[in-house]
């Protein structure tokens, strides 16, 4: 019986019961053998080579793939903010036009590089997307990055300690580069007006992480083997239950400040987009595609 077992068991307790069944969990668990941060590796081997090879980032690729071969036209300027390790453009044949690319991280640059097709030039923003300027384009693609923004806006962000741009006034900077704009996020509710530390917060942080992310990745678990199913495994442990440890930390070092699809409408609204369709794009209901014009 593996450590994987127990964490399905605290999943079936009553919701009440989860976070001190997590917390014995982890009390529990043996040495880790890996000490790779989160977004630092893009590599073949890597434990976000894993994470991208799971069922519901493959999903979330495939829906973007599913609207971009529509829009993409021979020529086109496309923007992606969080280039990943580049699993999204394998997908797409084809293609002929310009790619922005903005992260922070010199490795994702060189992972979109590597994966898309040869008649595509990469174009590098070394930054985030709260310091790039986005230039004109056909679309923006933005996949699970805008969580790492604090705040809705800079005055929420500003009354909690933070200074600089929200998420607000980088929809604003997308909408105004392109007529369209597809984002990913988790239907989870996690930002600042939660406090750090509350019940709310570690319960909705649970919800995420545990209840619909690690369910599916131990599926994905059950089903691999040899290095793929460690590396998985892994990132059930680094990833999803040692995050619930940011529940408790200051609002500054967080990380993640996701929100419900609710608020995000409500954001798509605030920075002007008119029309917004959006949809489930796993089993879990975990992550939303929205298309934004």
């Amino acid at each position: 019986m593996s450590w994987l077992d127990d964490v399905e068991r605290v999943l079936a307790l009553p919701r009440s019961e989860q976070s001190d069944g997590f917390r014995q969990v982890r009390a529990g668990l043996p040495p880790a053998h890996s000490a790779e941060l989160w977004n630092t590796r893009f590599g073949a081997q890597s434990l976000f080579d894993a994470w991208t090879s799971s069922s519901v980032m493959r999903a979330l690729y495939a829906a973007n793939a599913e609207v971009l071969a529509t829009h993409l036209r021979p020529g086109f300027t496309a923007v992606e903010v969080g280039g990943g390790d580049g699993k999204l453009w394998r997908l797409l044949d084809g293609l002929q036009g310009t790619l922005h690319v903005v992260d922070p991280v010199l490795e994702a640059h060189e992972r979109v590089r590597d994966s898309v097709p040869g008649a595509v030039e990469i174009v590098s923003h070394v930054c985030g997307v709260e310091s790039a300027e986005l230039p004109a384009a056909d679309v923006v693609v933005c996949s699970l990055t805008l969580h790492h923004l604090a705040g809705r806006d800079a005055d929420e962000r500003s009354r909690h300690g933070l200074a600089g741009s929200g998420k607000l006034e980088a929809l604003r900077a997308m909408r105004a580069a392109a007529p369209l704009l597809v984002l990913n996020e988790a239907d989870v509710h996690c930002d600042v007006a939660l406090a750090s530390g509350s019940d709310a917060l570690l319960d909705h942080m649970i919800d995420s992480y545990l209840r619909r992310a690690a369910r599916s990745l131990i599926r994905d678990q059950r089903d691999a083997s040899g290095d793929l199913a460690d590396r998985l495994e892994a990132v059930v442990r680094h990833f999803c239950l040692e995050q619930l440890d940011l529940a408790a930390v200051p609002v500054a070092d967080r990380d993640v400040y996701e929100l419900d699809v609710a608020h995000w409408l409500e954001l798509l609204d605030a920075a002007g987009f008119s029309d917004v369709q959006h949809r489930y794009t796993d089993d879990e209901h975990l992550f939303v595609q929205y298309l934004a014009r």
